[in-house]
């Protein structure tokens, strides 16, 4: 039996419900329970009356009322043992007997020893203690006075079962709480050693990109930049064309620290600047300079929220790329607006050179959906009936953020 497992039986009924006990083993809890209440009251009832000279009416009234003090005992445990008291005490009113164990009989014995053990394994030793003292001055009390034989042989085996019910009782609460506490420490440990393999991994990824794609781009723009003093005699078009170059590898390797320094956790990657809506003329100035032909319509009139303003940025951004990349040559619009609380974002690009991006198959599409998902927005990607390709996305000026 599992550490869980063990922790919902005993704990099952109304204090097992705190604890946090399955619907099935509060009712298996019960049952049980219930079970051994009904016979317990079946037997009693009738050898009260017929040992004890207890009237019919009292009998079975007062027997009941201790069956259903077993029952409650671990939801309402201290109106139980006082119920189980009071019965108990009102039971040993009666003429004592010759014969018959008195005061405990053996009926209300086995009854004690079952409340005091349900009490003390749902709640603990202290509860389960009172549980002990209550209902056995209860029943005993009458008997003080009592010079009868029986008396002394009854209180022994009542109290020595009831003690030996609040040990066990307490040993398995304790028993509980201990795999408790362990199923909880396992439970964060596994999740401080999946934290911790994500942080590995990001750590892997980072060093991955560090070592390649960081690597590349710095290249790139050591060769753009001395590309003039290494070739002399170049057209002035050309020295153009390189510095566009080695501005943009500039601004991607700024953009690729920041990157990696949101994967290693550096909190200056969450302080550094993010773009937004007004940095989407540059992104065209840029385009454009490398080449491609864009026509922009920005008309953002209302307050834009700065989650949203970086989504827009980088879903224009990531459309134009792939434009660019599957139809080179071809002719770009770019529209972000707003409306109806909304910032409204479209790219289209005429037919290229060659075929269109596939719809929903490549990794920037995903990447923008998801971005438009997260703001609780929605994005479409498709080909054109003219044989282009049209991004059209709708994102929240204001997203609320996730519960």
């Amino acid at each position: 039996m599992t550490s869980r497992q063990s922790s919902a039986l005993p704990r099952a009924g109304a204090g097992a419900a705190r604890a946090g006990a399955t619907p099935r083993a509060r009712l298996i809890w019960y049952a049980c329970v219930a079970a051994a209440a009904v016979v317990i009251v079946v037997v009693a009832a009738p050898v009260e009356a017929v040992f004890y000279a207890v009237p019919v009416p009292w009998a079975l009234l007062l027997t009941a009322v201790q069956g259903a003090a077993l029952v409650a005992a671990a939801r309402w445990s201290v109106w139980a043992l006082a119920a189980f008291a009071a019965s108990g005490f009102a039971l040993r009113l009666a003429p004592a007997p010759d014969a018959a164990p008195w005061p405990w009989s053996v009926t209300a014995i086995i009854g004690f020893t079952l409340l005091v053990g349900i009490v003390a394994t749902v709640h603990g030793w202290r509860l389960g203690t009172a549980a002990y003292v209550v209902p056995a001055v209860a029943v005993s009390l009458p008997a003080v006075l009592d010079d009868a034989p029986q008396t002394l042989a009854s209180a022994i085996v009542a109290l020595s079962l009831g003690a030996g019910g609040l040990a066990v009782g307490a040993l398995l609460h304790e028993r509980v709480r201990v795999a408790g506490q362990l199923a909880r420490e396992r439970e964060v440990s596994a999740a401080e050693h999946e934290r911790r393999l994500v942080a590995e991994e990001r750590q892997r990824i980072a060093r991955e990109l560090h070592d390649v794609v960081a690597h590349g781009l710095s290249l790139i723009q050591v060769q753009a930049t001395s590309a003039r003093y290494r070739l002399p005699g170049l057209p002035q078009e050309a020295v153009s064309e390189f510095e566009d170059i080695a501005r943009s590898a500039r601004s991607s390797l700024v953009e690729m620290r920041h990157l990696l320094g949101a994967l290693r956790g550096e909190d200056a990657a969450e302080r550094a600047p993010q773009p937004s809506i007004e940095d989407i003329p540059a992104l065209i100035g840029e385009t454009e300079r490398a080449g491609a032909r864009v026509r922009l319509q920005l008309a953002v009139t209302e307050g834009v929220s700065r989650p949203t303003g970086i989504a827009t940025y980088r879903i224009v951004q990531e459309a134009i790329s792939n434009a660019v990349r599957h139809a080179p040559g071809a002719a770009i619009d770019v529209a972000v607006s707003s409306r109806d609380g909304a910032v409204l974002i479209e790219v289209a690009n005429a037919p290229g050179d060659e075929t269109p991006a596939r719809s929903g198959e490549g990794h920037g599409l995903v990447g923008m959906r998801e971005r438009a998902a997260l703001l609780g927005g929605s994005l479409h990607a498709g080909p054109t009936a003219a044989g282009g390709f049209r991004v059209a996305a709708a994102l929240p000026l204001a997203p609320q953020e996730a519960p």
